[in-house]
């Protein structure tokens, strides 16, 4: 028999690793791509002791008070990601590509005529932290193990590490009801109001009829499975949407030597995700055909930081630079829809748990979390007003991420137990080249970086690696306006794993992601 069914859940599939529930969400929201201008970028984003680029003030806010007159800019990415994947016995590789407006900002100069207070700087930085259009993969692999071992699992051990009882999971009349009969949400959702994590899970199981009970019996408690050892696995992830930042900054120049500075940074996420498994049974002796379960999880959320930062010269020529990030408080808001199909035997069934109005059921919640601070340390060296060379080091302890609501509490041991410090280098490079136009010297200027960021995981395999990079950029300054382009490439290897329970292999996912950008700057006065 054919069995359709669609489950919305409160709280996400108890034990799934694609939920949030899992930290996994939470520690991808608090992590920061490379935004900002081709300069930056161009850099590798070493600009904590530099300032004078808008996506400095990222680093270090005291990054605007280096700027002599206001200027205006943004900037256009294209994003590529190249991904390839070794999952069990099986390579595959996929590939994405994005075109977006990654950057805007404006800063304000006033000078002062004072001595100690030389001048005063207002700036307004928007920076696309994270750009998840481009994540997105499919893999595949031939497994002993599938969908029907994880639902049956969780029918015999997921109370506690005992099983279900039948009757708790459905009422016996309902499971053997009519063949065509569709279970509308005022039928079912006050019989099923109690059910919750993992008893949905089994409960899902069971009435798909993937999972079969031993006896139909009230009180039965043990379930076996209706597939067979041999499966042809299909997995498939898609993300779309963004993490935003938006710095809101001011800076002072005091006397010729230090600059300090200040940021209150708005974030905003906004996310659309789908995760499914497809199982067809590949020979054997399985009752069940296929299975394919789908996950939607829609995601927003928003939050709340500040920056303090200072840069010093302590000789004409070297600038030292410190600042602090703050931790960020997020309040977020999930809404959750959970979809499985099966075909069991040959009689067809239709079993959906819909709205009034045939529309996919929604179940919102929500938490609160807070993200690591971090610190970074910066020196620059100006080489006859020609050539720079730039390094920044940021210490960030990513065991300090922290669930704030009492429904994800739990997961703040696990944070402790898997998470630790890591360490970011950015290293870059500038040489610059005069030339006359129109009896006015402008400038060529060349570029190149380095980066590397550790794994925030204590594991050597983790699901997420240690990321290298590399970056090259060219501009041209033509009066007051300045025109830069840069590519930098970035390659991670990550491990992926489908479910927490059961379905357990690893998929190994290297990644190589390259971003061409072009920025337009222009003084306003």
């Amino acid at each position: 028999m054919k069995r359709i069914y669609y489950l919305a859940a409160f709280a996400l599939l108890g034990g799934a690793a694609v939920n949030a529930q899992n930290y996994g969400d939470a520690l991808r929201y608090s992590t920061e791509e490379l935004g900002g201008t081709a300069r930056f970028r161009g850099l590798s984003g070493a600009f904590g002791a530099l300032g004078g680029d808008p996506s400095a003030i990222n680093i270090n806010p005291a990054g605007s008070a280096v700027y002599n007159a206001s200027e205006i800019s943004f900037s256009l990415n294209n994003n590529a990601r190249k991904y390839d994947i070794n999952f069990l016995d099986t390579k595959s590789t996929d590939k994405m590509n994005d075109f977006n407006v990654n950057q805007f900002s404006v800063n304000f100069v006033i000078p002062t005529g004072e001595p100690v207070v030389k001048k005063i700087t207002f700036a307004f930085n928007y920076n696309q932290m994270k750009n998840f259009d481009v994540d997105k993969f499919t893999f595949f692999g031939n497994g002993g193990k599938g969908l029907t071992d994880y639902f049956t699992h969780y029918a015999n051990s997921g109370n506690g590490g005992s099983g279900y009882q039948f009757g708790y999971l459905t009422p016996i009349d309902l499971y053997n009801r009519n063949i065509n009969t569709r279970w509308y949400q005022e039928d079912v959702g006050e019989q099923y109001a109690h059910l919750r994590g993992n008893a949905r899970t089994a409960f899902l199981g069971v009435i798909s009829g993937i999972v079969e009970p031993v006896a139909l019996t009230a009180t039965n408690t043990s379930y076996t499975s209706n597939g067979g050892n041999n499966w042809k696995h299909k997995y498939k992830l898609e993300r779309e949407g963004y993490v935003n930042k938006y710095n809101f900054n001011f800076g002072m120049q005091l006397g010729d030597y230090v600059y300090i500075g200040t940021n209150l940074n708005s974030h905003s996420i906004n996310e659309k995700a789908f995760y499914g498994l497809r199982d067809d049974a590949n020979g054997g002796n399985s009752t069940v055909t296929y299975v394919n379960h789908q996950q939607r999880v829609e995601t927003t959320g928003s939050g709340f930081s500040f920056q303090l930062g200072a840069i010093a010269k302590p000789i004409e020529n070297l600038r030292l630079g410190v600042s602090y990030q703050s931790p960020t408080w997020y309040s977020m808001k999930e809404q959750y829809r959970e979809v499985l199909y099966s075909k069991v035997g040959t009689q067809d069934r239709d079993l959906e748990l819909l709205n009034h109005y045939s529309d996919p059921i929604w179940f919102e919640r929500e938490y609160k979390f807070r993200t690591p601070s971090a610190w970074t340390g910066s020196a620059a060296y100006i080489i006859a007003k020609r050539a720079i060379l730039s390094v920044d080091y940021t210490y960030k302890a990513y065991d300090n991420l922290t669930f704030r609501s009492s429904n994800m509490r739990d997961e703040n041991q696990i944070i402790q137990n898997d998470l630790g410090d890591t360490s970011t280098l950015r290293i870059g490079g500038e040489f610059r080249v005069p030339f006359k136009m129109g009896g006015a010297t402008n400038y060529w200027s060349f570029r190149a970086g380095y980066r590397y960021e550790q794994s925030p995981y204590r594991k050597e395999i983790a699901p997420v690696g240690d990321l290298t990079a590399y970056s090259g950029g060219i501009g041209v300054t033509l009066g007051g306006v300045r025109l830069d382009a840069s590519y930098d490439v970035a390659k991670q290897t990550n491990t992926f794993q489908m479910y927490e329970n059961v379905l357990t292999d690893k998929a190994e996912i290297k990644s190589t992601q390259g971003n061409f950008l072009f920025t337009f700057t222009a003084r306003l006065f």
